[in-house]
């Protein structure tokens, strides 16, 4: 009981918490987009006290700033996160269409989470990869065992239904792994 408390409560940590440098790195984009826009405000602010003038075009100059802010910095957030997997999608095509001994490339640059994620899918395709060895060593071997038997069944006297049947699963296994 003691465990699944603490499986439950774990899992509860991971969904709120799960990526905390993420979170951190959104809300200080949030954070500056305020301080920026708070900036902004006490500047015009300042400059309409100074000058001693009010206008209606000095509203839209602060709509306009305050927009223009917005838009550097989600320009920003969406180049630093978006932009790497662009990259990435070109690599894993490269995968997908047979080169198993690429892997994944990460930039300095890249944040935390796309490197963590690029590690995490290059070992998954490092363990494909040696599963597919794996598999095509077995299926070798295999196969070079049926054709034994078939030729010493070729060269007994076996039944004569069971030789045909062998060939006929070799052809499959060979078929099968092309």
């Amino acid at each position: 009981m003691q465990k699944e408390n603490r499986l439950i409560s774990r899992i509860t940590k991971q969904r709120y918490f799960s990526s905390r440098d993420l979170q951190f790195s959104i809300a200080l984009l949030v954070v500056l987009a305020l301080l920026a826009g708070i900036f902004l405000q006490t500047v015009s602010s300042a400059l309409i006290t100074w000058s001693g003038m009010s206008s209606p075009l000095l509203a839209v100059f602060l709509a306009a700033g305050y927009v223009g802010i917005v838009l550097l910095l989600a320009v920003f957030f969406t180049y630093r996160l978006v932009g790497p997997f662009r990259r990435l999608e070109y690599e894993m095509k490269l995968i997908q269409a047979g080169d198993l001994s690429k892997r994944l490339s990460v930039r300095t640059q890249d944040d935390l989470h796309i490197r963590n994620f690029v590690n995490y899918v290059n070992s998954f395709i490092a363990g494909f990869e040696a599963s597919k060895k794996t598999e095509e060593r077995l299926r070798c071997e295999i196969l070079s065992r049926l054709e034994e038997i078939s030729k010493e069944l070729d060269s007994g006297k076996a039944a004569p239904g069971l030789c045909a049947e062998l060939k006929e699963l070799i052809r499959k296994v060979r078929e099968e792994g092309k």
